[in-house]
């Protein structure tokens, strides 16, 4: 689901400023686990956080990733989405590269062992005017951390609509940061494809590439949590010859009934055939009488 989120919408729609947005901050490490995110064990993975620096609601963002070795010789290259829908300005959202061998010069995982450096860039920003919806907030004491018994660090929370709609397709974005602030790991987690109004929803995260080391690494954590933007439904045309309620009012229509024109036409024509037949068997009466008469002498 995280590799796949946004990808089509990223490469096929127009580009704002890259300005826009930012990366904050960012580490690399060699997924190692059989539990591991990244789609090969022994991939390199960048996780990280960009920030909305700009004045937009910001849609999306498409992220470079150039692994490079210490001779400045770029080894692999990755695009790929920041987990965010909707991020309004300030907010942060995290994000997630993993260079599989497909993404490499050499095809293969031989690579990863020479890289010196990552380089993290923002490639694509693509701004929006939905409004995202702001009724989901977590409660006083809706958040506690800990490490379980198998020294995993994992966030526990709670989110609330606190809203007077409801929220579709809530999930939650986590950021695991270490002492100096920098990020070393990241989950994604669903929480509900439809949260009502007072409704709550519980969630658990983990770093999605999780390994004892990693884990005690983490030092602190921030949750973004979204949902679908705001839908306004459309305002009815009101029919015609509506009343100011909406209710369909009766029309009168003073015009004639088709067939009782079709008759009256048929009538008046008879009666000017009538007419012009007298007329002129008048005329022809008036001659033949003519012709009868004694001549003057």
């Amino acid at each position: 689901m995280l590799a796949a989120f946004g990808t089509l919408s990223a490469l096929s729609a127009k580009a704002d400023s890259t300005s826009e947005a930012t990366v904050v901050s960012y580490s690399w490490y060699v997924a190692s686990s059989d539990t591991t995110h990244a789609l090969y064990i022994g991939d390199l993975v960048t996780v990280g956080e960009i920030q909305n620096v700009g004045s937009n609601t910001i849609d999306y963002v498409l992220l470079t990733g150039v692994a490079y070795d210490s001779n400045e010789q770029a080894l692999a290259v990755i695009n790929a989405p920041a987990y965010v829908k909707d991020m309004l300005p300030g907010q942060k959202s995290p994000f997630y590269l993993d260079f599989t061998p497909e993404h490499s010069v050499t095809l293969n995982q031989t690579w990863v062992d020479s890289v010196s450096n990552v380089a993290v860039t923002v490639s694509s920003v693509k701004d929006t005017t939905d409004t995202p919806y702001s009724g989901l907030t977590i409660p006083e004491g809706g958040l506690s951390s800990y490490l379980d018994s198998t020294g995993t660090y994992t966030v526990m929370g709670t989110v609330q609509n606190t809203g007077g709609q409801t929220a579709n397709n809530v999930w939650v974005a986590t950021t695991f940061y270490n002492a100096s602030g920098t990020v070393v790991a990241l989950n994604y987690t669903s929480l509900s494809n439809a949260l009502a109004p007072g409704d709550l929803a519980r969630f658990t995260a983990t770093p999605i590439d999780n390994t004892p080391q990693l884990s005690s690494e983490i030092a602190n954590y921030s949750v973004l949590i979204q949902a679908d933007p705001l839908t306004t439904p459309a305002t009815p045309t009101p029919p015609p010859n509506s009343s100011p309620t909406g209710t369909q009012q009766p029309t009168q229509s003073t015009a004639l009934p088709s067939w009782l024109i079709y008759t009256a036409l048929v009538a008046i024509a008879v009666v000017v055939v009538v007419i012009a037949a007298l007329m002129l068997l008048r005329k022809r009466q008036r001659t033949l009488s003519l012709s009868h008469r004694p001549p003057i002498i």
